[in-house]
Protein backbone atom coordinates (compact mmCIF):
# COMPACT_ATOMS: atom_id res chain seq x y z
CA UNK A 1 0.00 0.00 0.00
CA UNK A 2 2.93 2.48 0.80
CA UNK A 3 4.07 1.30 -3.05
CA UNK A 4 1.18 2.76 -4.59
CA UNK A 5 0.90 5.72 -2.20
CA UNK A 6 4.54 7.15 -2.57
CA UNK A 7 4.12 6.17 -7.00
CA UNK A 8 0.68 8.14 -6.57
CA UNK A 9 2.25 11.12 -5.38
CA UNK A 10 4.93 11.25 -7.44
CA UNK A 11 2.57 10.94 -10.13
CA UNK A 12 0.69 13.75 -8.67
CA UNK A 13 3.73 15.98 -8.28
CA UNK A 14 4.61 15.48 -12.02
CA UNK A 15 1.36 16.19 -13.29
CA UNK A 16 1.06 18.98 -11.26
CA UNK A 17 4.71 20.15 -12.79
CA UNK A 18 3.53 19.81 -16.03
CA UNK A 19 0.09 21.54 -15.78
CA UNK A 20 1.62 24.54 -14.50
CA UNK A 21 3.98 25.13 -17.26
CA UNK A 22 2.02 24.59 -20.48
CA UNK A 23 -1.59 23.62 -21.44
CA UNK A 24 -2.42 19.42 -20.43
CA UNK A 25 -2.28 18.26 -23.80
CA UNK A 26 -5.17 15.86 -23.42
CA UNK A 27 -9.06 16.87 -24.07
CA UNK A 28 -10.91 16.71 -20.66
CA UNK A 29 -14.32 15.72 -21.59
CA UNK A 30 -18.07 15.28 -20.25
CA UNK A 31 -20.76 12.20 -20.64
CA UNK A 32 -22.02 13.64 -23.73
CA UNK A 33 -18.55 14.13 -25.42
CA UNK A 34 -17.26 10.58 -24.73
CA UNK A 35 -21.02 9.38 -26.11
CA UNK A 36 -20.35 10.44 -29.38
CA UNK A 37 -16.97 10.00 -30.06
CA UNK A 38 -18.05 6.51 -28.85
CA UNK A 39 -20.86 6.25 -31.62
CA UNK A 40 -18.76 7.90 -34.24
CA UNK A 41 -15.43 6.62 -33.98
CA UNK A 42 -13.90 3.85 -35.37
CA UNK A 43 -10.63 4.33 -33.53
CA UNK A 44 -11.29 4.28 -30.26
CA UNK A 45 -10.02 2.68 -27.40
CA UNK A 46 -11.61 2.83 -23.55
CA UNK A 47 -8.95 2.90 -21.17
CA UNK A 48 -10.03 1.72 -17.71
CA UNK A 49 -6.82 2.93 -15.56
CA UNK A 50 -8.53 1.31 -12.11
CA UNK A 51 -6.75 -1.66 -10.46
CA UNK A 52 -7.37 -4.52 -11.74
CA UNK A 53 -9.75 -5.72 -8.79
CA UNK A 54 -12.23 -2.61 -9.65
CA UNK A 55 -12.16 -3.45 -13.19
CA UNK A 56 -13.00 -7.40 -12.69
CA UNK A 57 -16.29 -5.35 -10.46
CA UNK A 58 -17.63 -4.23 -13.63
CA UNK A 59 -16.00 -1.96 -16.78
CA UNK A 60 -17.41 -0.54 -19.57
CA UNK A 61 -17.82 -2.98 -22.45
CA UNK A 62 -14.26 -3.65 -25.13
CA UNK A 63 -12.52 -1.66 -22.49
CA UNK A 64 -8.96 -2.37 -21.15
CA UNK A 65 -7.29 -2.11 -18.23
CA UNK A 66 -4.12 -0.57 -17.16
CA UNK A 67 -3.48 0.28 -13.65
CA UNK A 68 -2.13 4.17 -13.48
CA UNK A 69 -1.06 3.45 -9.56
CA UNK A 70 0.99 0.28 -10.95
CA UNK A 71 4.69 1.11 -11.35
CA UNK A 72 4.71 -0.55 -14.61
CA UNK A 73 2.11 1.54 -15.93
CA UNK A 74 4.13 3.88 -18.52
CA UNK A 75 5.68 0.58 -20.01
CA UNK A 76 2.40 -0.90 -20.87
CA UNK A 77 0.34 1.65 -21.79
CA UNK A 78 3.44 2.64 -24.30
CA UNK A 79 2.92 -0.80 -25.77
CA UNK A 80 -0.57 1.00 -27.48
CA UNK A 81 -1.08 2.23 -30.73
CA UNK A 82 -0.10 6.12 -30.61
CA UNK A 83 -2.40 6.82 -33.45
CA UNK A 84 -5.33 6.17 -31.75
CA UNK A 85 -7.76 7.63 -29.93
CA UNK A 86 -8.64 6.93 -25.87
CA UNK A 87 -11.28 7.94 -23.90
CA UNK A 88 -9.54 7.35 -20.04
CA UNK A 89 -11.41 6.71 -17.12
CA UNK A 90 -11.44 5.52 -13.63
CA UNK A 91 -13.89 5.60 -10.71
CA UNK A 92 -13.93 9.55 -10.40
CA UNK A 93 -11.27 11.03 -12.99
CA UNK A 94 -8.54 12.06 -10.63
CA UNK A 95 -6.81 8.82 -11.83
CA UNK A 96 -7.55 9.39 -15.19
CA UNK A 97 -6.23 12.64 -15.30
CA UNK A 98 -2.56 11.38 -14.39
CA UNK A 99 -3.00 8.63 -16.69
CA UNK A 100 -3.98 10.80 -19.60
CA UNK A 101 -1.05 13.59 -18.67
CA UNK A 102 1.46 10.60 -18.89
CA UNK A 103 0.22 9.27 -22.55
CA UNK A 104 0.73 13.13 -23.29
CA UNK A 105 3.87 13.15 -22.58
CA UNK A 106 4.82 10.16 -23.98
CA UNK A 107 3.60 10.97 -27.19
CA UNK A 108 -0.18 10.13 -27.99
CA UNK A 109 -2.14 12.41 -29.85
CA UNK A 110 -5.69 11.62 -29.26
CA UNK A 111 -5.81 11.37 -25.48
CA UNK A 112 -9.62 12.68 -23.88
CA UNK A 113 -9.54 12.43 -20.28
CA UNK A 114 -13.64 11.24 -18.81
CA UNK A 115 -13.56 14.39 -16.01
CA UNK A 116 -15.86 14.85 -13.59
CA UNK A 117 -18.11 11.24 -14.56
CA UNK A 118 -19.40 8.78 -12.18
CA UNK A 119 -17.67 5.44 -13.53
CA UNK A 120 -21.18 3.61 -12.98
CA UNK A 121 -23.05 6.66 -14.86
CA UNK A 122 -20.82 6.01 -17.83
CA UNK A 123 -20.57 2.16 -17.73
CA UNK A 124 -24.55 2.71 -17.39
CA UNK A 125 -24.33 5.84 -20.61
CA UNK A 126 -22.04 3.53 -22.80
CA UNK A 127 -24.56 0.22 -22.13
CA UNK A 128 -27.57 2.08 -23.02
CA UNK A 129 -26.37 3.85 -26.08
CA UNK A 130 -24.83 0.36 -27.59
CA UNK A 131 -28.65 -1.08 -28.10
Amino acid sequence: MRKYLLCFALILGFLLMISSCSKNGYDNINMKKALDLISKSTNLVLLDVRTPEEYMSGSAPNSINIDVLNTDFTSKVNLLDKNKEYIVYCRSGNRSAIASAIMFTNGFLHVYNLANVNYADFVNAVLTNQN
